[in-house]
């Protein structure tokens, strides 16, 4: 079992790999040791036994029991949690809220959780009755790649241009979308439902008409304009039929996943998004960027900073920014700042890991045996396999027999059966979000730009 200081498990990475490698630089040069490993990772969800061992886990999320499980499996132990909350932000309609599905259930209760603002410890102190010394106000670690020294961490405009063919002597357009695709399932529909009331599925209608009328103005902007290339950048892990529709049909419209929204942030010559806080990260870059609400946003959806800003409802206000040499910031800096904590001084990579080795040295932030046994809710089938599983000697006879060629008894092959169909399941999960792993190589790939941003003279 290999031992650890800090595992970070991440889901999306777009989102947050390149802020896990800026916390393990840190954390690793004070001498710590770290590793950062995919969520659905077939290979440690096929273990059966742990084969890591961390002091602390820190999980994207932690709101229950199942997304603590969803981490872990089986094949971490661990002892303290640290949620990095990459959802930090909510619904204005679950700001006060006491059971918002983000206010956190059973093992959340007793994790510690990163605030990226103010607003959200008020929330979790308040609505979601949290432990005062597990509410930790640090700042949102991406936003430091978009400050002196670390903004020399991304590619030049030039670099990126000559790596996805973008012509440089163009004017590039960013539009982050804010949206959910056009492809959600029922399913997922449901599930959003149970999380954040029965209304979700007008939101969803309010996203996808926002991106028809959104997608047109962009469709009309690259038709008359051959000098112009927009780059439609979807929302993490949600594609959209309606804009691969338009790729097919304009060679100045591309869409592009790869890289970090903040990597085309800075590079971008103009920048657009609707609900979201990518508004945010292009004031922390000291980049324009405006807000596009063709349509009201569904009551109580709208996020706390966006309702004071300045949006753009008609292609004719979009058509004359896309154009403007002087505009104002739609968002005004104290709704940033509510949200945001803004320091111009302390990097917040620092912060996250003054508070992370607070968590390591202090025992007020173990986790206990009870908590450790009861976050994983086995049905009975599965609680009777842990017991059999539990039983190393015998278990260790028993896949001898499994994985004997020459043994062909009917209860042998039919656990093989059922054993292979498990492992294709998730191979096959992980083949279909191949774009989400990563590896080694690419992880030091990122901590040596890093390391370069932060130390070169």
């Amino acid at each position: 079992m290999e031992e650890l200081d800090y595992l970070f498990i991440y889901e999306h990475k777009v989102r947050e790999l390149e802020n896990l490698c800026l916390m393990k630089y840190e954390l690793d040069r004070r001498g710590y040791k770290t590793k950062i490993v995919y969520i659905d990772d077939a290979r440690n969800a096929m273990e059966e036994y742990p084969i890591y061992h961390t002091r602390v886990l820190c999980t994207m999320a932690c709101y229950d029991n199942r997304t603590l499980y969803w981490h872990t499996k089986e094949f971490v132990k661990f002892d303290k949690v640290i949620d990095l909350q990459w959802e930090n932000i909510v619904y204005a309609k679950d700001e006060n809220r006491e059971d918002a599905y983000k206010n956190y259930w059973e093992i959340g209760k007793e994790v510690v959780h990163v605030s990226w603002g103010i607003q959200n410890v008020n929330r979790l102190l308040h609505a979601a009755h949290m432990d005062e010394r597990k509410v930790k106000l640090t700042g949102h670690v991406g936003m430091d790649f978009l400050r002196v020294p670390l903004n020399r961490y991304y590619l030049s405009r030039s670099e990126l241009f000559q790596k996805y063919d973008i012509p440089m002597d163009k004017k590039v357009i960013l539009f982050a979308s804010p949206y959910y695709g056009d492809q959600l399932t029922e399913e997922y529909i449901a599930g959003m439902c149970r999380a954040f009331g029965n209304d979700w599925p007008q939101y969803y209608d309010f996203m996808c008409e926002s991106q028809k009328i959104v997608l047109s103005w962009l469709e009309k902007l690259c038709k008359d304009n051959s000098d112009i290339v927009v780059i439609f950048r979807p929302h993490p892990g949600h594609p959209s039929k309606m804009a691969e529709e338009l790729e097919k049909k304009y060679c100045n419209f591309l869409i592009i996943a790869t890289e970090s929204v903040k990597q085309w942030i800075v590079t971008c010559d103009k920048i657009y998004t609707g609900n979201s806080s990518v508004v945010v990260e292009a004031f922390f870059a000291k980049k324009m960027c405006q807000l596009l609400f063709p349509l009201p946003t569904t009551q109580g959806f709208e996020l706390k900073l966006i309702t004071d800003s300045q949006k753009i409802i008609s292609y004719e206000e979009f058509n004359k920014s896309v154009f403007s040499s002087s505009e104002e910031f739609p968002t005004p800096e104290r709704s940033i700042e509510e949200i945001y904590l803004i320091d111009w001084n302390t990097p917040n990579y620092i912060k996250f890991a003054d508070m992370a080795e607070e968590v390591l040295k202090d025992d007020y932030y173990l986790l206990s045996r009870k908590q450790l046994r009861g976050y994983k809710k086995y049905n009975m089938a599965q609680y009777i396999n842990r017991i059999f599983v539990g039983m190393k000697p015998i278990y260790r006879w028993y896949l001898s027999i499994l994985n004997n060629p020459h043994i062909s008894w009917k209860i042998i092959e039919r656990q093989r059966t059922i054993r292979e169909q498990n492992r294709k399941i998730k191979i096959q999960f992980e083949q279909e979000h191949v774009h989400e792993l990563t590896s080694e190589e690419e992880i030091q790939r990122i901590i040596a730009r890093i390391k370069y941003a932060i130390e070169a003279k």
